[in-house]
């Protein structure tokens, strides 16, 4: 072996050992950043490192081993197998992160599948024929740097086709595979001219050095595009943050916080500003009936509508809550300027919306504060503005209102009232009180139903709605709901008598109750735990709470039925569609609204109202009870037109449960409260 051959050799393992040490580079960078270019990059350096290896390997085994001999075979077919898949592998992982191509674990494999049967074909071919040792040569050697040589160069001159600014990794990168290729073109042109029977050209032994320099700079070039490329992915990343933390991601409207600095800036630089506050009322409707997607859609769509008001108008939109919109601008001409900007918005809002092919109704309601005569400050703008709106919500659908001084005092007097209802919950100062319900034909106590009462330390005592209305945004209508309910069946246990017909109590459920998945067991539950019977105790809920979900509505109120409860639906008459639902649900009876009793001896059309609500209720088999009866006329009206049970004035007011004991003339001592829970 001469001095040359052995050069090659030490460049052969040399570069073996530089590339492998590039391969665990690449890993390193793959377990840092999980990018399946670093894997792939890594991959092919591996091959790289295996090939040179095996090529040595190979040279050296030429004069002891005949070309056919299997050792020779398969040293040679893992170096060809390994110069192939390097080839796949480096062209796949920098068409990863130039293209932002993402490969499939399939297709890699594929892939890399492909290289390795064609590895070992080019291997085999004329391996067993000893006259053909230059074909062998050329399908060995000659193809392998033809096929590394093409691949380079046409990725190095792609890359440098589309040369980027200021980014050195890709610069590097194309003009290192751009040298790598032109040196092994260079290579497969000696070894064809040797195959024709030329002399190989003198410069030739100089040019291992570039075989073995153009894949370490093509690995420099790589990291470099790495790094360049993670600045980049960080930089954006920082931007996309900043945008979120200024950004609704939804509608792409300013958020709170930039809004709130905007305004400031506007409050102090002009003469006035004006904050309109817009809030979206029936998106949990739109919810229950299109989805999420509905609910993105139309805030989205509203956010697109406001905005195009608000630019219309110079001033600014954003989006400062969940299901609010605001609209702000400096220098608007006084209250008359903002009131038309919130009739152009309620307009725009009216207008048609679909998803999915359904027409989907927009509700809102604006609240419109003004700077500096309504606030001195943004937040406090914001804050005025939403008691405006609050108002504006009260008073129904599509409504704006302007702040006024008394909302303050409104509001905090809500306040104060909300805190008084919790310090009522943990002071037990609700109590319950029951009204009798008569048999329609002999007059007789058949039931009560269960009515909640506040005994205020300063007000007295206090019906529901002084106070109702302020449970739901405390999150305290279920706790009220459980108290009420766990009351009346213990003291409904002490009306029952083995010798008398059974005392019912009634107990009018919320539609938060009534809506859990698991009200029939915890009403299961509470019959067990009082031992009050089934058949005493009866659910009344309003037409709206089954309206909602029917479905769901049907199984509870079936699960009831079989427990032995009653269900009763409630205030019959003031809904849309209680033909429907009495047809649909099976309840067992209804109670006739107030509204319709009070009027059924002076308008002849009550009267023909109720006559058709019993007839139509008798012939489904449900019961009919008649509340607010206060006059004897009424009285009479009713038990004549076939009323089964009947409640009002005119027989009892609400008692507490001593009273009720002292009516159905049972000696015992009233129950004592059993404590309140706290929330």
């Amino acid at each position: 072996m001469n001095e040359w051959a052995k050069l090659d050799l030490v460049v052969y393992f040399a570069g073996s050992l530089i590339a492998l040490t590039q391969s665990i580079v690449f890993l390193h960078y793959y377990r840092l950043f999980r990018r399946e270019h670093l894997l792939l990059w890594s991959g092919s350096f591996l091959a790289l490192a295996i090939y040179l290896a095996t090529a040595g390997a190979s040279w050296l085994l030429i004069p002891h081993f005949p070309a056919a001999h299997p050792l020779r075979l398969g040293v040679s077919s893992v170096s060809l197998v390994a110069a192939y898949i390097q080839v796949v592998a480096l062209v796949m992982g920098t068409l990863a992160i130039w293209r932002q191509r993402r490969w499939t674990r399939q297709q890699i494999v594929r892939a890399l599948v492909l290289a390795s049967v064609f590895g070992v074909i080019s291997t085999l071919l004329f391996a067993f024929d000893p006259s053909m040792v230059q074909e062998r040569l050329v399908m060995r050697i000659g193809l392998r740097y033809l096929i590394t040589a093409a691949a380079a160069l046409s990725m190095g001159l792609a890359i440098a086709w589309h040369w980027p600014r200021r980014r050195l990794g890709q610069q590097m990168t194309a003009l290192a595979l751009s040298i790598y290729g032109i040196d092994q073109l260079h290579v497969f042109s000696a070894y064809v001219l040797t195959a024709l029977g030329g002399e190989s050209w003198p410069w030739m032994r100089y040019t291992t050095i570039a075989t073995l320099l153009a894949p370490l700079f093509i690995s420099y070039g790589l990291v470099i595009w790495l790094l360049e490329d993670e600045r980049d992915r960080a930089e954006s990343a920082t931007d996309a943050a900043e945008r979120l933390r200024l950004f609704d991601q939804l509608t792409g409207l300013p958020n709170r916080s930039q809004m709130l600095g905007h305004l400031s800036q506007q409050m102090q630089h002009a003469q006035g500003a004006a904050l309109l506050l817009v809030r979206l009322d029936n998106l949990g409707n739109i919810a229950a009936a299109s989805g999420m997607d509905g609910v993105d859609l139309a805030l989205s769509s509203s956010a697109e509508r406001i905005e195009e008001v608000a630019r219309a108008n110079g001033m600014v939109a954003a989006r400062p809550g969940a299901d609010h919109i605001a609209v702000h601008g400096a220098g608007v001409a006084g209250a008359s300027a903002a009131q038309r900007v919130a009739e152009q918005i309620l307009a725009a809002l009216a207008l048609p919306l679909f998803c999915n092919g359904r027409e989907i109704a927009i509700e809102a309601s604006v609240g419109i504060a003004l700077a500096p005569q309504d606030a001195s400050t943004s937040e406090s703008l914001q804050s005025r503005a939403e008691m405006a709106r609050a108002r504006a919500q009260s008073d129904g659908a599509m409504r704006y209102c302007f702040y006024a001084p008394d909302l303050d005092v409104a509001a905090k007097a809500r306040l104060a009232l909300q805190s008084e209802i919790r310090s009522a919950f943990a002071n037990n100062e609700f109590v319950l009180e029951f009204q009798p319900m008569l048999d329609g034909w002999n007059l007789e106590v058949c039931g009560f139903e269960a009515l909640v009462r506040w005994q205020h330390p300063q007000r007295g005592r206090l019906l529901p709605e002084a106070f109702i209305n302020e449970l739901e945004p405390l999150g305290l209508v279920e706790t009220l709901d459980a108290w009420v309910l766990e009351q009346a069946c213990t003291s409904a246990c002490a009306w029952q008598r083995i010798d008398r017909e059974i005392i019912t109590v009634a107990v009018n459920v919320s539609a938060y109750s009534f809506q859990r998945r698991r009200f029939p067991e915890v009403i299961e539950a509470l019959l067990k735990r009082t031992g009050l019977p089934a058949a005493s105790l009866e659910i009344e809920i309003i037409e709206s709470i089954a309206m909602e979900h029917p479905e769901h509505a049907a199984l509870s109120i079936e699960h009831l039925r079989e427990l032995g409860v009653r269900v009763m639906l409630d205030d019959f008459g003031t809904g849309f569609s209680s033909l429907k639902h009495l047809r649909q649900l099976p309840f067992d009876g209804l109670k006739i609204d107030h509204s319709f009793v009070v009027d059924v001896l002076i308008d002849p059309r009550d009267a023909a109202i109720v006559r058709a609500m019993l007839a139509l209720a008798h012939s489904l088999g449900l019961e009919v009870v008649a509340e607010g009866i206060e006059t004897a006329a009424q009285l009479a009206w009713f038990q004549s037109a076939g009323c089964d049970r009947l409640q009002g004035f005119h027989f009892h007011r609400s008692m507490p449960q001593q009273a009720v004991l002292e009516l159905l003339g049972l000696a015992a001592a009233a129950p004592s409260k059993s404590q309140m829970p706290v929330s």
